[in-house]
């Protein structure tokens, strides 16, 4: 803990002292060059950009002008400060986010064996009929309609790539019907079919992460529970569903009013 947190000074008293010098030697100059070009547009008297910034530059090195070297060492050290504290963050949310990625993926096996909940849904595929051996846009639908019912109710997974049993199937057809057939195209059109059936404000409400079962690609969604009611365009009409179970189920007008009511009041 003690060798961290030294280690962590010294990286610190780095970008303090390298901000320090970058603001002595490209904002003081960079600052310069500002001023040189104001006084070019409002006076005819103006020296030539080379006469002024050399004239200009020297004086850093005069005692008398020591106050001017310590501003601008203050703020590039400020600069160089916030950089490295904006650095630090970033590289420790990106770990954290991979490593709670890796946690995520890890579960995905155990889940399947568990089997279907009232938490977990099992899909064969997003778009490919694998009864009818064809592309089947109906599909996109039934995935909306689980999704919405994870989103009313509390939250859940959406495994994709399994049949109802838990046997990987793997997503190479639904890859197949895509431009791009790989995942990152995949994820990108289950968040088409969020914003285009649910609304996009929910998309970052799900989150898509994959695994190798069996040697077959498998995704799995994860899904927190909307902060507003998910209702499923279908033509004109706005349906509501809930996950009841280890089923979606639809209600009805009244229903759906009651619900809302008690789940989001």
């Amino acid at each position: 803990m003690v060798r961290f947190a030294s280690s962590r000074l010294s990286l610190m008293t780095a970008y303090l002292l390298l901000g320090a010098l970058v603001g002595v030697f490209v904002i003081h100059p960079l600052n310069l060059i500002v001023v040189w070009w104001e006084l070019s547009r409002f006076s005819e008297t103006a020296p030539t950009f080379w006469e002024f910034m050399s004239g200009r530059l020297w004086l850093i090195l005069f005692p008398r002008h020591f106050d001017i070297v310590v501003a601008y060492a203050i703020m590039g050290a400020i600069v160089g400060v916030a950089f490295g504290l904006f650095t630090r963050n970033y590289v420790n949310t990106a770990k954290a986010y991979k490593s709670l990625r890796e946690e995520q993926i890890a579960l995905i096996p155990d889940i399947i064996r568990q089997g279907e909940s009232a938490r977990v849904e099992f899909k064969s595929s997003v778009r490919w009929d694998v009864n009818e051996n064809r592309i089947n846009r109906g599909l996109e639908k039934v995935i909306a309609k689980t999704i919405a019912g994870f989103f009313n109710a509390q939250g859940g997974y959406l495994v994709i790539g399994v049949d109802d049993t838990g046997t990987p199937l793997g997503l190479d057809n639904d890859l197949s019907t895509l431009k791009q057939p790989d995942l990152d195209s995949f994820e990108r059109t289950l968040n088409d079919i969020v914003t285009k059936s649910l609304g996009g404000d929910l998309c970052p409400f799900i989150h898509t992460v994959f695994a190798k079962v069996e040697e077959k690609d498998v995704a799995m969604v994860i899904i927190r529970p909307a902060p507003r009611a998910a209702h499923l365009a279908d033509g004109r009409s706005s349906l509501f569903y809930v996950r009841s179970g280890n089923s979606t189920r639809q209600l009805d007008v009244r229903e759906a009013i009651n619900y809302a009511r008690s789940r989001w009041s």
